[in-house]
């Protein structure tokens, strides 16, 4: 009987080497200079001015390359700092301008801003399908920023699942116009991640700019 090993030793094929283009090195610049000295008309050799001008020309290109590196190395260097400047954040709790609410273990806070006053606030809080699972309603709302709070049930006070929710918010004068209104979410940073050379912080998948920042507790 013959061992599977065997018949795959002896009839293995080796693995052709991979070719294709690759940048040329100072090894291969020389070997091709003294190719072209080994080939050149004795009776009519080539003027020393055209090897200095291609050794200079080569010595830039070399140059230029390790520039390049030096600084890709600097802006890798950059990343992994502004990566380690931003970890302190996980776990401190941001606010942001944006329609979001975060639902944990307990009640979850939201805000908005108003810029008139406002006889009704109306809120629709969505999950991820864009469903309305519960609607919220405050009156006789004053100028400036609010802070609220959702039980996190939806209208028949089943309790929702953890994670993040948008909601559409308007408010209305006494008159029935729309005034303006601005969301506002709290949110607990749970990690920190690099988009397009830019760090960001996270909240599950939600990604924020350090910049959007208006408060931090």
């Amino acid at each position: 009987m013959l061992d599977v090993s065997e018949l795959t030793s002896a009839g293995a094929t080796p693995a052709p080497e991979r070719t294709g283009p690759r940048p040329l090195g100072q090894d291969d610049f020389l070997k091709l200079l003294i190719t072209q000295l080994k080939n050149q008309d004795p009776l009519n050799p080539t003027d020393n001015t055209e090897f200095v001008s291609q050794l200079a020309q080569f010595s830039q290109l070399e140059q230029s390359a390790k520039q390049a590196q030096l600084l890709q190395q600097s802006l890798d260097a950059q990343t992994a700092s502004l990566q380690f400047t931003l970890l302190p954040m996980i776990g401190r709790t941001v606010t942001i301008r944006q329609p979001v609410v975060q639902l944990g273990d307990g009640p979850a806070a939201f805000g908005y801003t108003l810029e008139k006053n406002a006889e009704k606030v109306l809120v629709s809080i969505q999950d991820h399908q864009g469903q309305v699972v519960r609607s919220l309603e405050y009156r006789d709302q004053q100028t400036g920023v609010h802070a609220v709070e959702w039980d996190g049930k939806d209208q028949d006070g089943i309790p929702m699942q953890k994670g993040l929710y948008r909601y559409v918010i308007s408010a209305l004068d006494a008159e029935g116009k729309a005034v303006p209104v601005e969301g506002r979410a709290s949110l607990t940073v749970t990690g920190v991640r690099m988009e397009e050379g830019q760090a960001k912080l996270l909240v599950g998948d939600l990604a924020i700019e350090p910049s959007a920042i208006v408060e931090l507790r």
